[in-house]
Protein backbone atom coordinates (compact mmCIF):
# COMPACT_ATOMS: atom_id res chain seq x y z
CA UNK A 1 0.00 0.00 0.00
CA UNK A 2 1.43 3.31 -0.76
CA UNK A 3 -0.41 6.38 1.75
CA UNK A 4 0.30 9.92 1.90
CA UNK A 5 0.32 11.59 5.31
CA UNK A 6 3.66 12.23 7.61
CA UNK A 7 5.57 11.98 3.73
CA UNK A 8 4.86 8.99 2.05
CA UNK A 9 4.53 5.33 3.17
CA UNK A 10 4.97 2.39 1.68
CA UNK A 11 4.22 -0.63 2.96
CA UNK A 12 5.65 -3.70 1.56
CA UNK A 13 7.12 -7.22 2.65
CA UNK A 14 5.53 -6.52 5.91
CA UNK A 15 7.75 -3.37 6.10
CA UNK A 16 6.99 0.16 5.96
CA UNK A 17 9.29 2.83 4.10
CA UNK A 18 9.04 6.29 4.97
CA UNK A 19 9.58 8.95 1.98
CA UNK A 20 10.68 12.43 2.83
CA UNK A 21 8.70 12.09 6.54
CA UNK A 22 8.06 15.49 8.67
CA UNK A 23 8.54 13.31 11.41
CA UNK A 24 11.01 10.30 11.38
CA UNK A 25 9.19 7.55 13.04
CA UNK A 26 11.20 4.78 14.86
CA UNK A 27 10.51 1.03 13.89
CA UNK A 28 10.71 2.17 10.49
CA UNK A 29 12.67 2.81 7.49
CA UNK A 30 13.26 6.99 6.64
CA UNK A 31 13.97 8.29 3.70
CA UNK A 32 15.14 11.74 3.21
CA UNK A 33 15.54 12.79 -0.53
CA UNK A 34 17.52 16.09 -0.24
CA UNK A 35 18.21 19.02 2.48
CA UNK A 36 15.57 21.33 0.83
CA UNK A 37 13.33 23.10 4.10
CA UNK A 38 9.80 21.42 2.66
CA UNK A 39 11.58 17.58 2.50
CA UNK A 40 13.54 17.73 5.22
CA UNK A 41 11.81 16.40 8.65
CA UNK A 42 10.41 19.14 11.34
CA UNK A 43 10.90 16.43 14.28
CA UNK A 44 13.09 13.18 14.70
CA UNK A 45 11.73 9.95 16.65
CA UNK A 46 14.78 8.52 15.16
CA UNK A 47 17.77 9.93 13.79
CA UNK A 48 18.68 7.26 11.57
CA UNK A 49 17.58 8.18 8.20
CA UNK A 50 18.34 6.71 4.78
CA UNK A 51 20.17 9.72 3.15
CA UNK A 52 22.83 10.99 1.03
CA UNK A 53 26.52 12.44 3.09
CA UNK A 54 25.48 15.65 1.52
CA UNK A 55 22.48 15.74 2.15
CA UNK A 56 23.48 14.54 5.90
CA UNK A 57 26.08 17.55 6.26
CA UNK A 58 23.95 19.95 4.35
CA UNK A 59 20.91 19.04 7.51
CA UNK A 60 23.50 19.21 10.22
CA UNK A 61 23.80 22.64 9.09
CA UNK A 62 20.28 23.94 8.38
CA UNK A 63 18.37 22.31 11.34
CA UNK A 64 21.77 21.37 13.92
CA UNK A 65 20.72 17.84 13.92
CA UNK A 66 23.52 14.83 13.57
CA UNK A 67 21.61 12.24 11.35
CA UNK A 68 22.49 8.46 11.69
CA UNK A 69 22.97 7.66 7.32
CA UNK A 70 21.97 3.93 7.48
CA UNK A 71 21.82 1.58 4.38
CA UNK A 72 19.51 -1.60 3.75
CA UNK A 73 19.62 -3.81 1.17
CA UNK A 74 15.72 -3.58 -0.13
CA UNK A 75 17.05 0.38 -1.21
CA UNK A 76 18.83 1.90 -3.45
CA UNK A 77 19.82 5.34 -3.98
CA UNK A 78 20.07 6.64 -7.26
CA UNK A 79 21.03 10.75 -8.44
CA UNK A 80 18.17 13.21 -8.42
CA UNK A 81 19.78 15.96 -10.53
CA UNK A 82 17.76 18.31 -8.52
CA UNK A 83 20.47 20.22 -5.60
CA UNK A 84 23.56 18.67 -4.46
CA UNK A 85 23.26 15.87 -2.60
CA UNK A 86 19.82 14.44 -3.72
CA UNK A 87 18.34 10.71 -4.67
CA UNK A 88 15.70 9.09 -5.83
CA UNK A 89 14.86 5.58 -3.79
CA UNK A 90 14.16 1.95 -5.56
CA UNK A 91 13.01 0.14 -2.70
CA UNK A 92 12.80 -3.51 -4.10
CA UNK A 93 10.68 -6.52 -2.58
CA UNK A 94 7.45 -8.02 -4.04
CA UNK A 95 7.33 -5.16 -6.42
CA UNK A 96 9.82 -2.30 -7.08
CA UNK A 97 8.47 1.30 -6.36
CA UNK A 98 11.00 4.33 -7.59
CA UNK A 99 10.19 7.32 -5.35
CA UNK A 100 11.94 10.20 -7.24
CA UNK A 101 11.52 12.99 -4.86
CA UNK A 102 11.84 16.44 -6.47
CA UNK A 103 14.42 15.54 -9.62
CA UNK A 104 15.98 16.68 -12.99
CA UNK A 105 16.79 15.01 -16.24
CA UNK A 106 19.13 17.66 -17.21
CA UNK A 107 22.83 17.62 -16.44
CA UNK A 108 24.29 20.55 -15.30
CA UNK A 109 28.06 21.44 -14.47
CA UNK A 110 28.22 20.18 -11.12
CA UNK A 111 25.29 17.78 -11.29
CA UNK A 112 24.57 14.61 -12.94
CA UNK A 113 21.09 14.46 -14.57
CA UNK A 114 18.41 11.64 -13.05
CA UNK A 115 17.99 8.52 -15.29
CA UNK A 116 14.62 6.60 -15.84
CA UNK A 117 14.81 3.07 -13.84
CA UNK A 118 12.26 -0.02 -14.99
CA UNK A 119 10.17 0.04 -11.89
CA UNK A 120 6.44 -1.60 -11.32
CA UNK A 121 5.17 1.18 -9.36
CA UNK A 122 6.75 5.33 -9.77
CA UNK A 123 6.48 7.82 -7.23
CA UNK A 124 7.03 10.87 -8.75
CA UNK A 125 6.56 14.82 -8.65
CA UNK A 126 4.64 16.54 -10.97
CA UNK A 127 5.61 20.10 -10.11
CA UNK A 128 5.54 21.79 -13.64
CA UNK A 129 2.70 18.88 -15.09
CA UNK A 130 0.66 21.20 -17.02
CA UNK A 131 2.33 21.35 -20.88
CA UNK A 132 2.62 24.70 -20.92
CA UNK A 133 5.52 24.63 -18.45
CA UNK A 134 8.45 23.31 -21.08
CA UNK A 135 12.03 25.04 -20.27
CA UNK A 136 14.08 26.27 -23.32
CA UNK A 137 16.94 24.83 -23.79
CA UNK A 138 19.06 24.94 -20.37
CA UNK A 139 22.68 26.49 -21.30
CA UNK A 140 20.70 29.03 -23.91
CA UNK A 141 19.34 30.15 -20.61
CA UNK A 142 22.43 30.68 -18.47
CA UNK A 143 23.89 32.01 -21.65
CA UNK A 144 21.14 34.92 -21.81
CA UNK A 145 21.62 35.65 -18.00
CA UNK A 146 25.64 35.93 -18.81
CA UNK A 147 24.92 38.29 -21.99
CA UNK A 148 22.88 40.49 -19.49
CA UNK A 149 25.34 40.69 -16.74
CA UNK A 150 28.66 40.82 -19.07
CA UNK A 151 26.48 44.24 -20.13
CA UNK A 152 25.63 45.28 -17.40
CA UNK A 153 28.95 44.73 -15.33
CA UNK A 154 31.08 46.65 -18.75
CA UNK A 155 28.91 49.36 -17.87
CA UNK A 156 29.73 49.71 -13.89
CA UNK A 157 26.62 48.06 -12.61
CA UNK A 158 26.39 45.86 -10.10
CA UNK A 159 23.23 43.11 -10.12
CA UNK A 160 21.50 41.42 -7.23
CA UNK A 161 20.55 37.70 -8.11
CA UNK A 162 17.45 35.75 -6.36
CA UNK A 163 17.67 32.12 -6.22
CA UNK A 164 17.14 29.29 -3.95
CA UNK A 165 19.93 29.30 -1.06
CA UNK A 166 19.97 25.63 -2.07
CA UNK A 167 19.90 24.52 -5.39
CA UNK A 168 20.19 27.25 -7.99
CA UNK A 169 22.42 29.62 -6.53
CA UNK A 170 25.17 26.51 -6.27
CA UNK A 171 24.72 26.41 -10.20
CA UNK A 172 24.72 30.38 -10.70
CA UNK A 173 28.24 29.92 -8.55
CA UNK A 174 29.46 27.78 -11.38
CA UNK A 175 27.87 29.50 -14.43
CA UNK A 176 29.54 32.44 -13.31
CA UNK A 177 32.82 31.89 -10.89
CA UNK A 178 34.38 33.96 -13.06
CA UNK A 179 32.30 37.46 -12.23
CA UNK A 180 32.54 39.62 -8.77
CA UNK A 181 30.52 37.05 -7.20
CA UNK A 182 29.16 37.62 -4.03
CA UNK A 183 27.16 35.44 -1.59
CA UNK A 184 24.60 36.01 0.79
CA UNK A 185 25.61 34.11 4.42
CA UNK A 186 23.45 31.02 4.37
CA UNK A 187 24.85 30.54 0.54
CA UNK A 188 28.45 30.88 1.43
CA UNK A 189 27.67 28.42 4.10
CA UNK A 190 25.84 25.79 2.33
CA UNK A 191 28.82 26.35 -0.61
CA UNK A 192 31.40 25.59 1.88
CA UNK A 193 29.45 22.36 3.17
CA UNK A 194 29.62 21.49 -0.63
CA UNK A 195 33.52 22.29 -0.96
CA UNK A 196 34.20 20.04 1.77
CA UNK A 197 32.42 17.25 -0.66
CA UNK A 198 34.48 18.06 -4.21
CA UNK A 199 32.40 20.69 -5.16
CA UNK A 200 34.22 24.43 -6.54
CA UNK A 201 32.35 27.14 -5.39
CA UNK A 202 32.69 30.82 -4.25
CA UNK A 203 32.20 30.97 -0.70
CA UNK A 204 32.97 34.83 -0.55
CA UNK A 205 30.53 37.35 1.39
CA UNK A 206 29.28 40.64 0.70
CA UNK A 207 30.50 43.49 2.71
CA UNK A 208 28.59 46.25 1.37
CA UNK A 209 31.24 48.71 3.10
CA UNK A 210 34.72 46.91 1.29
CA UNK A 211 33.50 46.35 -1.91
CA UNK A 212 34.96 48.82 -4.61
CA UNK A 213 33.39 48.00 -7.90
CA UNK A 214 31.02 46.00 -9.56
CA UNK A 215 29.73 42.80 -7.70
CA UNK A 216 26.98 39.97 -8.28
CA UNK A 217 25.17 39.61 -5.45
CA UNK A 218 23.53 35.71 -4.49
CA UNK A 219 20.81 36.24 -2.67
CA UNK A 220 17.27 34.81 -1.82
CA UNK A 221 16.12 38.20 -1.30
CA UNK A 222 14.42 37.35 2.27
CA UNK A 223 14.34 37.92 5.84
CA UNK A 224 16.95 40.65 6.81
CA UNK A 225 18.48 41.24 3.22
CA UNK A 226 15.66 42.70 2.19
CA UNK A 227 17.22 45.85 3.31
CA UNK A 228 20.52 45.24 1.58
CA UNK A 229 18.60 44.83 -1.58
CA UNK A 230 17.12 48.11 -1.14
CA UNK A 231 19.96 49.94 -0.66
CA UNK A 232 21.49 48.05 -3.46
CA UNK A 233 18.71 48.61 -5.78
CA UNK A 234 18.68 52.41 -5.10
CA UNK A 235 22.53 52.56 -5.48
CA UNK A 236 21.63 51.96 -9.25
CA UNK A 237 21.72 47.61 -8.80
CA UNK A 238 19.95 45.57 -11.25
CA UNK A 239 17.99 42.65 -10.62
CA UNK A 240 17.11 39.29 -11.97
CA UNK A 241 15.10 36.37 -10.82
CA UNK A 242 15.80 32.92 -11.61
CA UNK A 243 13.11 30.43 -11.37
CA UNK A 244 10.61 27.78 -13.43
CA UNK A 245 7.96 30.08 -12.74
CA UNK A 246 9.30 32.86 -15.34
CA UNK A 247 7.62 30.80 -17.83
CA UNK A 248 4.48 32.65 -16.92
CA UNK A 249 4.66 35.99 -18.82
CA UNK A 250 4.07 37.98 -15.66
CA UNK A 251 6.74 36.68 -14.00
CA UNK A 252 9.07 40.00 -13.70
CA UNK A 253 6.14 42.54 -13.03
CA UNK A 254 4.90 40.26 -10.54
CA UNK A 255 8.01 39.20 -8.69
CA UNK A 256 9.51 42.98 -9.34
CA UNK A 257 12.77 42.34 -11.18
CA UNK A 258 14.29 43.66 -13.83
CA UNK A 259 14.86 40.06 -15.75
CA UNK A 260 12.93 36.64 -15.05
CA UNK A 261 15.33 33.48 -16.28
CA UNK A 262 13.58 30.36 -16.39
CA UNK A 263 16.13 28.19 -15.06
CA UNK A 264 14.68 25.21 -13.01
CA UNK A 265 15.76 22.18 -10.65
CA UNK A 266 12.75 20.55 -11.56
CA UNK A 267 11.71 18.50 -14.81
CA UNK A 268 9.51 20.65 -17.60
CA UNK A 269 6.62 18.71 -18.56
CA UNK A 270 7.94 16.91 -21.44
CA UNK A 271 10.99 15.73 -19.32
CA UNK A 272 8.64 14.52 -17.35
CA UNK A 273 6.96 12.57 -19.47
CA UNK A 274 9.72 11.04 -21.17
CA UNK A 275 10.63 9.71 -17.70
CA UNK A 276 7.36 7.67 -17.00
CA UNK A 277 7.77 6.29 -20.50
CA UNK A 278 11.06 4.94 -19.81
CA UNK A 279 10.65 3.64 -16.35
CA UNK A 280 7.89 1.78 -18.02
CA UNK A 281 5.48 1.35 -14.31
CA UNK A 282 2.62 -0.47 -14.29
CA UNK A 283 1.03 2.85 -12.24
CA UNK A 284 2.10 5.96 -11.44
CA UNK A 285 1.16 8.30 -8.06
CA UNK A 286 1.57 11.47 -8.39
CA UNK A 287 2.44 14.17 -5.59
CA UNK A 288 2.96 18.12 -5.77
CA UNK A 289 2.18 20.75 -8.35
CA UNK A 290 0.06 19.99 -10.82
CA UNK A 291 -0.32 15.95 -9.65
CA UNK A 292 -4.17 16.01 -11.01
CA UNK A 293 -3.40 16.83 -14.35
CA UNK A 294 -0.11 15.36 -14.91
CA UNK A 295 -1.80 11.77 -13.89
CA UNK A 296 -4.65 12.59 -16.57
CA UNK A 297 -2.35 13.60 -19.06
CA UNK A 298 -0.27 9.90 -18.28
CA UNK A 299 -3.49 8.25 -18.65
CA UNK A 300 -4.22 10.12 -21.82
CA UNK A 301 -1.00 10.23 -23.89
CA UNK A 302 0.97 7.13 -22.68
CA UNK A 303 -2.03 4.74 -21.39
CA UNK A 304 -0.72 3.57 -17.99
CA UNK A 305 -2.69 3.75 -15.15
CA UNK A 306 -2.04 7.58 -13.24
CA UNK A 307 -3.89 9.25 -9.79
CA UNK A 308 -2.83 11.72 -7.79
CA UNK A 309 -2.10 10.71 -3.98
CA UNK A 310 -4.58 12.29 -1.32
CA UNK A 311 -4.53 12.90 1.94
CA UNK A 312 -6.20 10.65 4.19
CA UNK A 313 -6.84 8.41 1.77
CA UNK A 314 -7.55 4.73 3.02
CA UNK A 315 -9.06 2.45 0.14
CA UNK A 316 -6.04 -0.47 -0.59
CA UNK A 317 -7.53 -0.12 -4.48
CA UNK A 318 -6.71 3.45 -4.83
CA UNK A 319 -3.22 2.97 -3.76
CA UNK A 320 -1.78 -0.50 -4.69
Amino acid sequence: MIRLGNGILLEMDGRRFRFDPRRTVAEELNMVSHAHSDHIPSSFRTLQVVCSEVTRDLIHVRRGKELDVVDDPCVEALEAGHIPGSNMFMVKGERSVLYTGDFCTRRKAHLDAAKPAKCDSLIMEATYGKSRYVFPDHEEILGAARDWLDDLISHGGSAVLFAYPLGKSQELSVAFHDLPLRLHPSIAENNRVLVKHGYKLCTDELDEHAEKGPVVYITSGMGKDKERVARMRKAGARTAAFSGWALDRSFAYTSTVDEGFPLSDHCGYDELMRFVEKCSPEVVYTTHGFDKAFASSVRKELGIDARPLIAKQRTMDQFC
